[in-house]
Protein backbone atom coordinates (compact mmCIF):
# COMPACT_ATOMS: atom_id res chain seq x y z
CA UNK A 1 0.00 0.00 0.00
CA UNK A 2 1.07 3.55 -0.32
CA UNK A 3 0.08 6.37 1.27
CA UNK A 4 1.01 10.13 0.89
CA UNK A 5 0.16 11.99 3.76
CA UNK A 6 0.45 15.63 3.51
CA UNK A 7 2.55 16.17 0.78
CA UNK A 8 3.08 20.04 -0.17
CA UNK A 9 5.62 21.30 -2.92
CA UNK A 10 5.97 25.07 -4.27
CA UNK A 11 8.54 26.24 -6.99
CA UNK A 12 7.66 30.31 -7.30
CA UNK A 13 3.80 29.21 -6.54
CA UNK A 14 1.97 26.80 -4.16
CA UNK A 15 1.78 23.74 -6.65
CA UNK A 16 -0.02 21.40 -4.31
CA UNK A 17 0.11 21.64 -0.29
CA UNK A 18 -1.84 18.95 2.37
CA UNK A 19 -2.09 16.46 -0.46
CA UNK A 20 -2.87 13.09 0.97
CA UNK A 21 -3.59 9.57 -1.03
CA UNK A 22 -4.13 6.17 0.12
CA UNK A 23 -3.37 3.58 -2.74
CA UNK A 24 -4.32 -0.13 -2.04
CA UNK A 25 -3.15 -2.89 -3.59
CA UNK A 26 -4.48 -3.32 -7.68
CA UNK A 27 -6.07 0.28 -7.43
CA UNK A 28 -5.65 2.15 -10.06
CA UNK A 29 -6.24 6.00 -9.80
CA UNK A 30 -5.82 9.06 -11.71
CA UNK A 31 -5.03 12.41 -11.03
CA UNK A 32 -6.53 15.10 -13.32
CA UNK A 33 -6.03 18.96 -13.68
CA UNK A 34 -5.17 21.72 -15.92
CA UNK A 35 -1.47 22.00 -16.82
CA UNK A 36 1.21 23.32 -14.30
CA UNK A 37 -1.21 22.29 -11.60
CA UNK A 38 1.38 20.22 -10.44
CA UNK A 39 0.76 16.84 -11.27
CA UNK A 40 4.04 15.20 -13.01
CA UNK A 41 5.62 17.07 -9.93
CA UNK A 42 3.70 15.11 -7.44
CA UNK A 43 4.52 12.13 -9.55
CA UNK A 44 8.04 12.69 -9.78
CA UNK A 45 8.19 13.39 -5.94
CA UNK A 46 6.11 9.89 -5.05
CA UNK A 47 9.11 8.21 -7.33
CA UNK A 48 12.42 9.98 -5.43
CA UNK A 49 12.61 12.19 -8.57
CA UNK A 50 11.89 15.26 -6.72
CA UNK A 51 12.17 16.69 -2.89
CA UNK A 52 8.98 17.33 -1.44
CA UNK A 53 8.55 20.72 0.97
CA UNK A 54 6.67 18.72 3.56
CA UNK A 55 5.23 15.25 3.82
CA UNK A 56 6.06 11.84 3.97
CA UNK A 57 5.20 8.87 1.58
CA UNK A 58 4.92 5.16 3.07
CA UNK A 59 5.24 2.19 0.29
CA UNK A 60 3.88 -1.12 2.37
CA UNK A 61 3.77 0.97 5.75
CA UNK A 62 7.75 1.74 5.50
CA UNK A 63 8.64 5.62 5.25
CA UNK A 64 10.45 6.26 1.54
CA UNK A 65 10.13 9.78 1.54
CA UNK A 66 14.04 10.00 1.66
CA UNK A 67 14.99 7.18 -0.18
CA UNK A 68 16.90 7.41 -3.52
CA UNK A 69 14.44 6.59 -6.69
CA UNK A 70 16.10 3.51 -7.46
CA UNK A 71 15.60 2.10 -4.11
CA UNK A 72 11.84 2.28 -3.94
CA UNK A 73 10.84 -0.15 -5.99
CA UNK A 74 8.30 2.36 -7.94
CA UNK A 75 8.22 2.24 -11.64
CA UNK A 76 7.50 5.36 -14.07
CA UNK A 77 6.40 5.60 -17.77
CA UNK A 78 6.48 8.99 -19.41
CA UNK A 79 4.57 10.25 -22.03
CA UNK A 80 7.04 9.29 -24.67
CA UNK A 81 8.78 6.09 -24.58
CA UNK A 82 11.62 6.25 -23.16
CA UNK A 83 14.06 3.89 -25.29
CA UNK A 84 17.60 3.39 -26.00
CA UNK A 85 17.71 3.11 -30.06
CA UNK A 86 20.87 0.59 -29.88
CA UNK A 87 19.16 -1.89 -27.97
CA UNK A 88 16.42 -4.03 -29.84
CA UNK A 89 13.33 -4.25 -28.11
CA UNK A 90 14.63 -7.23 -26.27
CA UNK A 91 17.73 -5.36 -25.18
CA UNK A 92 15.78 -2.68 -23.95
CA UNK A 93 13.28 -5.20 -21.91
CA UNK A 94 16.07 -6.39 -20.63
CA UNK A 95 17.11 -3.40 -18.76
CA UNK A 96 13.88 -3.99 -16.75
CA UNK A 97 14.90 -7.85 -15.42
CA UNK A 98 17.91 -9.36 -17.57
CA UNK A 99 16.40 -12.22 -15.96
CA UNK A 100 13.11 -11.59 -17.05
CA UNK A 101 10.71 -13.98 -19.44
CA UNK A 102 10.87 -11.70 -22.26
CA UNK A 103 8.16 -13.63 -24.73
CA UNK A 104 5.69 -13.62 -21.96
CA UNK A 105 6.34 -9.84 -21.36
CA UNK A 106 5.58 -8.81 -25.06
CA UNK A 107 2.79 -11.11 -25.22
CA UNK A 108 0.92 -9.51 -22.18
CA UNK A 109 1.14 -6.17 -24.27
CA UNK A 110 0.40 -7.35 -27.80
CA UNK A 111 4.08 -7.68 -29.57
CA UNK A 112 4.55 -11.51 -29.52
CA UNK A 113 7.84 -11.95 -31.54
CA UNK A 114 8.67 -8.11 -31.42
CA UNK A 115 12.33 -9.32 -29.61
CA UNK A 116 14.61 -8.35 -32.80
CA UNK A 117 12.66 -5.33 -33.73
CA UNK A 118 14.55 -2.12 -33.99
CA UNK A 119 13.40 0.53 -31.96
CA UNK A 120 12.94 3.34 -34.50
CA UNK A 121 10.76 0.53 -36.43
CA UNK A 122 8.21 1.02 -33.70
CA UNK A 123 5.23 2.73 -33.78
CA UNK A 124 4.13 5.64 -30.91
CA UNK A 125 1.83 2.77 -29.63
CA UNK A 126 4.25 0.15 -30.09
CA UNK A 127 6.57 2.19 -28.33
CA UNK A 128 4.53 2.73 -25.25
CA UNK A 129 3.64 -1.25 -24.83
CA UNK A 130 7.42 -1.49 -24.95
CA UNK A 131 8.09 0.69 -22.24
CA UNK A 132 5.23 -0.98 -20.00
CA UNK A 133 6.41 -4.37 -20.75
CA UNK A 134 9.83 -3.30 -19.15
CA UNK A 135 8.36 -1.44 -16.60
CA UNK A 136 6.00 -4.95 -15.30
CA UNK A 137 9.40 -6.67 -15.78
CA UNK A 138 11.20 -5.30 -13.36
CA UNK A 139 8.07 -6.00 -10.51
CA UNK A 140 7.55 -2.51 -9.51
CA UNK A 141 5.66 -2.04 -6.20
CA UNK A 142 3.62 0.82 -7.81
CA UNK A 143 3.53 1.92 -11.37
CA UNK A 144 3.31 5.97 -12.15
CA UNK A 145 1.95 6.46 -15.43
CA UNK A 146 2.60 10.57 -16.51
CA UNK A 147 0.01 11.39 -19.68
CA UNK A 148 1.56 7.97 -21.45
CA UNK A 149 -1.91 7.75 -23.96
CA UNK A 150 -1.28 11.73 -24.92
CA UNK A 151 0.65 11.61 -27.83
CA UNK A 152 -1.68 8.69 -29.41
CA UNK A 153 -4.22 9.13 -31.91
CA UNK A 154 -7.74 8.81 -30.42
CA UNK A 155 -8.60 5.54 -31.63
CA UNK A 156 -5.04 3.87 -30.09
CA UNK A 157 -5.15 5.85 -27.03
CA UNK A 158 -8.60 4.24 -26.61
CA UNK A 159 -7.59 0.68 -27.01
CA UNK A 160 -4.23 0.99 -25.23
CA UNK A 161 -6.52 3.10 -22.45
CA UNK A 162 -7.81 -0.88 -22.04
CA UNK A 163 -4.90 -3.16 -22.81
CA UNK A 164 -2.88 -1.20 -19.95
CA UNK A 165 -5.73 -1.07 -17.42
CA UNK A 166 -6.65 -4.93 -17.55
CA UNK A 167 -2.82 -5.93 -17.84
CA UNK A 168 -2.51 -3.66 -15.07
CA UNK A 169 -5.12 -5.38 -12.92
CA UNK A 170 -4.21 -9.11 -14.18
CA UNK A 171 -0.77 -8.78 -12.42
CA UNK A 172 -2.10 -6.80 -9.09
CA UNK A 173 -0.02 -3.61 -9.89
CA UNK A 174 -1.22 -0.28 -8.02
CA UNK A 175 -1.19 2.46 -10.52
CA UNK A 176 -1.58 6.20 -10.36
CA UNK A 177 -1.87 8.07 -13.70
CA UNK A 178 -1.87 11.35 -14.27
CA UNK A 179 -3.49 13.02 -17.51
CA UNK A 180 -5.59 16.38 -18.03
CA UNK A 181 -7.68 14.13 -20.25
CA UNK A 182 -10.81 13.21 -18.10
CA UNK A 183 -12.74 10.74 -20.32
CA UNK A 184 -9.31 8.81 -20.30
CA UNK A 185 -9.09 9.65 -16.43
CA UNK A 186 -12.50 7.80 -15.72
CA UNK A 187 -11.71 5.07 -18.49
CA UNK A 188 -8.85 3.94 -17.00
CA UNK A 189 -8.96 4.27 -13.20
CA UNK A 190 -11.50 2.68 -10.05
CA UNK A 191 -11.58 6.69 -8.70
CA UNK A 192 -10.31 9.73 -10.16
CA UNK A 193 -8.76 12.70 -7.51
CA UNK A 194 -8.93 16.66 -8.98
CA UNK A 195 -5.80 18.26 -8.45
CA UNK A 196 -6.46 22.03 -9.20
CA UNK A 197 -4.03 25.62 -8.84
Amino acid sequence: MLECKELSKSFEKELFTGFNLELKPGEIIAITGPSGCGKTTLLRAICGLETLDSGTINLDHVDITNVPAEERGIGLIFQSPVLFPHLSVQGNLLLGDENGDISTALEEVGLSGFEKRRVESLSGGEGQRVSLARALLAKPKVLLLDEPFSSLDEDLSEKLVQDVRSILKKSDCPAILVTHNKKIAGDFADSVISLSN
